[in-house]
């Protein structure tokens, strides 16, 4: 007898990745090459951990004293206030006014998952949310815009974008409408009044830069916000042509942004804006900085953050743009751990509300483990105990109980001084050797005479960075070279090694000439 399957109408989803993976795996060729893995590698292309690691993983496994008893809803305690205080500083000011928190999460997209419930619900006029990061995938030529098809954020530095853009805004009318000064939702408690009659004004909908039906965003955390029903539009820095930014075509997108939507900010420290870039994002902001001005920007993030971000306050009073921040690699992307979360503190000093998934894994290299918390930044004590009760009841539904392993892993190291100077070195030699790779690999390609400059490798930050190389390019390496990367050329550099770097740089230069003047 025949049964008809109550699940014959589900079809085949989108793969999402792995195909390229899976190509390389097939390639029956000796000298193939992969170049798009998620972890940092070693010289012998062996997953990075940090030497400090396997030290406290045996320690944890050999003590009798451990409880292995269910945590609290909100996680491991000690493990949350270590993490806020690696993020922020411990004599931080929102750590010292206790108005910071946060919430033991599950996996990489654990805190985007929680948050963007919350904001589903408690925000319910932000139904638009802008993912703005460093990635720059295929998948963003999908996108169906009404209006201009070139509008897509290029440009290598996340956060100088996020920066002009949010500028931009302030110049912007506010319609006539009266609006709150304090851009996090309205928290009552649960005995309260219906949470409906909180609900801000609602804005007219917003067509451009909507995802089709069908396509996915490139970051994964994208994803949750999709399936959660908001509209994701999703933006990169990245401009493959001319390897720069394009402030004016961010400030035409910006100023279009709506009242009330949600910026979701990654990988901020991944590159460096060069001297003229600055002079750039200062012209379009009608400020000239005169020569002797322009060192003095260029050092770090910290130096500049009030010259550029000053008129923040007037901004989220204005738009109640609410921020949520993805760091995920902090001390990876400058070997500092300060300077790479340094543009966070300009947001605490002004007294700005703001989301942060905070992730653990990738900077200690226990990438199997998903740890990391939620953080929350509110205006004082009370409205953050609202918020983490409402977060703590959301928990409950979807994880209850967050794993251990990797959080006692992490809050071992960073509560005794010895053991985190010892991470803290090992994550500085890991820096200190992409940054060498990248400059050896610039300096090959400069030897061969390969066509064009090469310093936007060494502008950039971070593991992974753009080779920028057009499609044509890639496929040379993939077919002909086995030498496998994405399409748009962002590779991870620590997959360069001294067994391998002269053949990759050879055939990059090959890819090149035999690809000129059929852009």
């Amino acid at each position: 007898m025949t049964t008809l399957s109550v699940f014959m109408d589900v079809p085949l989803a989108q793969k999402l990745e792995g195909s390229l993976l899976k190509t390389y795996k097939q390639d029956s060729c000796p000298n193939k090459i992969f170049l798009a893995f998620r972890v940092c590698q070693t010289s012998k292309g062996q997953p990075w951990v940090s030497s400090v690691v396997p030290k406290i993983r045996l320690q944890i496994a050999q003590d009798p004293s451990l409880n292995y008893e269910y945590l609290p809803v909100n996680g491991m305690r000690s493990f949350t206030e270590a993490a806020l205080k690696l993020l922020f500083g411990k004599h931080n000011q929102v750590i010292v006014e206790n108005r910071v928190g946060g919430v033991h999460i599950v996996g990489d997209n654990g805190a985007f998952q929680l948050g963007a419930q919350f904001l589903k619900i408690w925000r319910k006029d932000s139904q638009i949310v802008y993912i703005i990061s460093s990635k720059k995938g295929e998948l963003l030529c999908k996108m169906g815009m009404t209006e201009d098809p070139s509008l897509l954020f290029p440009s290598p530095t996340p956060f100088a974008i996020f920066t002009v853009a949010l500028l931009t805004l302030c110049h912007e009318q506010d319609g006539g409408q009266a609006k709150c000064a304090c851009p996090f939702p309205v928290i009552v408690p649960p005995s309260a009044s219906d949470p409906q009659t909180h609900s801000l004004t609602r804005l007219p909908p917003f067509p451009q830069y909507q995802l089709e039906g069908g396509c996915v965003p490139t970051e994964p955390y994208g994803l949750v916000f999709q399936d959660m029903g908001f509209t994701v539009r999703e933006y990169s820095f990245w401009d493959s042509k001319q390897l720069c930014m394009d402030a004016n075509v961010l400030l035409n997108v910006a100023e279009q942004a709506p009242h009330d939507c949600i910026f979701v900010i990654g990988n901020i420290c991944d590159c460096n804006l060069t001297q003229s870039q600055w002079a750039m994002l200062m012209a379009n902001l009608k400020v000239s900085p005169t020569s002797a001005q322009l060192p003095s920007l260029m050092p770090s993030i910290i130096s500049s953050i009030n010259l550029i971000l000053f008129p923040f306050s007037f901004l989220l009073q204005n738009k109640r743009i609410f921020l949520f921040f993805d760091i995920s690699n902090q001390g990876l992307s400058t070997g500092d751990l300060e300077k790479d979360t340094g543009f966070l503190q300009y947001f605490v000093s002004q007294g700005f509300e703001f989301f942060c998934s905070q992730s653990l894994s990738k900077n200690f290299g226990i990438y199997d483990e998903g740890v990391g918390i939620l953080v929350v930044v509110a205006l004082n004590n009370e409205l953050l105990l609202c918020v983490l009760s409402q977060l703590m009841k959301l928990t409950q539904a979807l994880w209850l109980n967050p794993p251990t392993t990797g959080a006692r892993i992490i809050t071992s190291i960073l509560c005794n001084p010895a053991l985190q100077e010892e991470w803290k070195q090992s994550l500085k030699g890991l820096v200190e050797n992409i940054m060498l790779i990248k400059e050896k690999v610039k300096e090959k390609l400069r030897l061969l005479g390969t066509p064009g400059s090469w310093d936007h490798i060494t502008d950039q930050n971070g593991s992974h960075s753009y080779l920028g190389l057009n499609i044509q390019q890639v496929e040379y390496l993939i077919k002909k070279k086995h030498i496998y990367l994405p399409k748009n050329s962002r590779i991870n550099f620590t997959c360069i090694n001294a067994h391998n770097i002269d053949y990759i740089t050879q055939s990059i230069n090959e890819a090149v000439l035999s690809t000129k003047g059929l852009d």
